[in-house]
């Protein structure tokens, strides 16, 4: 059975008081086959998982999937688009193509970037070998106003066709203006290998932008831009947001492929939180990197423990399955948005193995609540979602 949500919050914890909700990362990590949708959606909302091709290519079935892979010795998410017959969300356009997630009014505030707050994203990503880029527009990587002047992204990631090809970093001012390439690197230092983006934005109009990429096998990095007074906002929005995929063109559909590209470990913090790198090169010198240290990762740190709950969304309970490699003391608490505590699940000392509980949802509103997991002083937390 799936877990749904992939959700890391760090805690301050004392001998006098209960763990306190403060700057959460939120991160997204494919956990095996099936129901990759409702994985995605629990995670960043509702709909998120909704710009696909799907309906318009049925053969096929979901245009994401999720695999293991060997390099990454995880599993991962798989991005498909076809030459034909996808097109771009099924509307019938001929000219593009898109297959992309995104957060979007009806995700939670702490993943919507906010006029003048700092919000950090890293990801990875993987393009084939022999991918193929168009001439026209190629991106897997847009930063994007969710209203208001929404027509243009502020940033792109964008493969382009050439001599040579080119990975290029695209900034638009909006208000119609067209955007404009604020740095390339050679596409094929990208090509069959995977890498992690860092980028670390301030949300204003004369905000800043900053963007990292490394090689994982090595740290090596390959690409490198930051700009200290840059035009990272639009009129009329009330959030910008982050969308992971690819969407392409189809002017020049004689020189495409059907391609794959794949994703892993999508991670988003807002404010002082920081987004972990398991890049054992990375350095926080000048570039907003932080050095590898398993006090900061959670994901490292709480990897003895797993948990499961479904099924989420929930309409009366949902079944929480905890898998422990170690015995001690257990505590699993719900808490609502608000930080306040719903219910007191399991307080009791386990041995290894797995441990099955239910939490009963029936008494309490709609809404998103968080599960918390406290075992021998490492935490791990889950959201759910009733309807």
């Amino acid at each position: 059975m799936k877990t749904t949500l992939q959700f890391v919050i760090f805690f301050m914890v004392s001998w006098l008081f209960i763990p306190l909700y403060v700057h959460a990362q939120v991160t997204l990590q494919a956990d095996g086959p099936g129901n990759t949708y409702e994985l995605i959606q629990s995670v960043l909302g509702s709909g998120t998982a909704g710009e696909v091709p799907d309906c318009g290519h049925p053969a096929f079935g979901r245009h994401i999937i999720e695999v293991f892979d060997s390099q990454l010795n995880k599993n991962v998410f798989v991005f498909h688009i076809h030459v034909t017959p996808d097109n771009d969300r099924c509307n019938g356009s001929t000219d593009r193509q898109r297959n992309e997630i995104k957060t979007q009014s009806s995700s939670p505030a702490n993943l919507k970037g906010a006029l003048n707050e700092t919000v950090t994203y890293r990801w990875k990503f993987k393009l084939d070998a022999g991918f193929i880029p168009t001439s026209n527009f190629c991106h897997i990587h847009q930063i994007k106003a969710g209203d208001g002047d929404d027509g243009a992204p502020l940033i792109t990631i964008t493969p382009r066709a050439g001599n040579p090809q080119k990975l290029q970093i695209i900034h638009s001012t909006g208000n119609g203006g067209t955007g404009g390439e604020v740095h390339s690197e050679n596409l094929s230092s990208f090509k069959g290998v995977w890498v992690e983006v860092f980028e670390k934005i301030k949300y204003s109009t004369s905000g800043t932008y900053q963007i990292v990429i490394k090689r994982v096998s090595d740290g090596a990095t390959l690409l490198s831009y930051s700009n200290s007074n840059i035009n990272m906002w639009r009129d009329g929005t009330t959030f910008c947001r982050p969308k992971w995929g690819i969407y392409r063109s189809l002017n020049s559909i004689a020189q495409l492929r059907d391609e794959q590209v794949r994703f892993a470990d999508f991670c988003i913090a807002e404010g002082n939180a920081t987004c972990p790198s398991d890049v054992g090169s990375a350095s926080s010198s000048g570039t907003g990197l932080t050095a590898y240290s398993k006090a900061d990762d959670a994901s490292k740190e709480t990897a003895d423990i797993v948990v499961k709950a479904y099924p989420n969304p929930l309409l009366q309970n949902t079944t929480i399955d905890l898998s422990l490699k170690e015995a001690g003391k257990t505590l699993v608490e719900v808490f609502d948005t608000q930080q306040r505590r719903v219910a007191v699940l399991i307080n009791a000392n386990l041995q290894p193995g797995t441990h099955r509980t239910v939490f009963n949802a029936g008494s309490v509103p709609a809404g998103t609540y968080v599960i918390s997991v406290l075992h021998n002083g490492k935490i791990v937390t889950k959201m759910i979602a009733k309807q």
